[in-house]
C-alpha cells in the first residue's frame, strides 16, 4: 500500500481574505460498504452540520457517528476520514482561528489555539448538553445564509457568530482555567521556541534564557499555565508530529521517530505507546487498514 496517498494536506481557499473563513453545502452519495474517503487534514478548525443521512467520522483517536441533524468539531491539523453508507446532506465551515483571537479571547490561547486538548474534546461534552449543540447548529446555518446572500453587513454578521461559536468554544472546553495576558506573553516564546526546535534535543536549560526563571520555579509556573508538565507538552508536540507522519510519509518507523525528534526508537515506541494505547507501526496498521 502507499502510504503517502492515504492522507493528503488540503488548503483551504477562503471565501473571504479577513475573516479568513469558508462554508459550503454539498450531497454526497454512498460510499461502498467497507470504504473510507482518505485522511486528510487542514490547519483550519473545521465545524461539519450534517442536515440529513448519517455517517462515521474517524480521527486518530476517536470515532463519532452523526444521525440525521448533528454537528462535529474537528481541531486544526486533525487527521480525519468519512464513511457513510447512505446520501448525506451537510455544510462546512473552515475558518483559521488566528484570525479571530482578540483582546477578549487571548487569554484562553491554550484552549483555542489546542495547546494541550484538541477541540475535538468538546464533541464529548456537547453530547451531555443538546441545546449547547444545537446553538451552535443554527449559528453555523445563519453562517450560511449570510454568506450565500452577502448582503450589507453580512461580514459583521458572520465574524459575530463565529465569536459566539470561540466563546461556547471556552465555556465547555473540559478544561476552562484561562491564562492571563501576561502570562502568556510571558511563555509565547518558549511554545515557540519548542515549535521551531522540538525536532533537536530540548532540555528545559535551553528554554530558561527566553523565560527568565529560576529552574523548579519555570517547572511548577509552566505546570500551572499550560495544564501538562514541559516535558509531557514537548513528547506531546512530537507525538503529534509522528502520528502525522505515520499516515502520510512511507518512512520507516526508526525514521519516523527521527523526524520527530526522537533519535532513540526504543524511547520513541516506548512514549508512543503512553499516549496511544499501541506501538506506532500498531497505529499505522490499524489506521492505514481499508474498511
Amino acid at each position: 500500500m502507499n502510504q503517502n496517498a492515504n492522507a493528503r494536506n488540503e488548503h483551504v481557499d477562503y471565501h473571504h481574505p479577513l475573516l479568513r473563513y469558508k462554508i459550503w453545502d454539498f450531497k454526497l452519495d454512498p460510499l461502498p460498504s467497507t470504504s473510507w474517503n482518505s485522511w486528510h487534514y487542514h490547519k483550519e478548525v473545521e465545524l461539519l452540520l450534517l442536515l440529513e443521512g448519517s455517517m462515521q467520522v474517524e480521527t486518530v483517536d476517536s470515532m463519532f457517528e452523526l444521525q440525521g441533524q448533528d454537528l462535529l468539531i474537528l481541531g486544526s491539523s486533525r487527521l480525519h476520514r468519512t464513511k457513510r453508507h447512505q446520501p448525506v446532506k451537510q455544510i462546512v465551515l473552515q475558518f483559521d482561528m488566528l484570525a479571530h483571537l482578540d483582546q477578549y479571547t487571548k487569554n484562553y490561547t491554550p484552549i483555542l489555539m489546542e495547546l494541550s486538548d484538541p477541540l475535538d474534546r468538546l464533541n464529548e461534552v456537547l453530547a451531555k448538553y443538546p441545546e449547547v449543540k444545537q446553538t451552535m447548529y443554527q449559528l453555523l446555518k445563519g453562517i450560511y445564509r449570510e454568506a450565500s446572500s452577502m448582503e450589507p453587513g453580512f461580514e459583521a454578521v458572520i465574524s459575530g457568530a463565529i465569536k459566539q461559536l470561540l466563546a461556547l468554544f471556552i465555556r465547555y472546553a473540559p478544561s476552562t482555567d484561562p491564562m492571563s495576558p501576561a502570562d502568556w506573553q510571558r511563555l509565547k516564546p518558549v511554545l515557540d521556541y519548542v515549535e521551531a526546535n522540538y525536532v533537536q534535543p530540548i532540555r528545559i536549560h535551553d528554554v530558561l534564557p527566553i523565560i527568565h526563571l529560576e529552574y523548579h520555579y519555570f517547572i511548577k509556573y509552566f505546570q500551572q499555565c499550560i495544564g501538562m508538565s514541559f516535558v509531557d507538552y514537548l513528547h506531546f508536540r512530537r507525538i503529534k508530529k509522528a502520528e502525522h507522519l505515520l499516515l502520510t510519509e512511507p518512512l520507516s518507523i526508526s525514521d519516523i521517530g527521527v523526524q520527530s525528534g526522537f533519535p532513540n526508537v526504543t524511547q520513541f515506541i516506548r512514549i508512543f505507546k503512553r499516549y496511544n494505547g499501541c506501538t506506532p507501526a500498531e497505529f499505522r496498521k490499524l489506521r492505514l487498514q481499508k474498511g
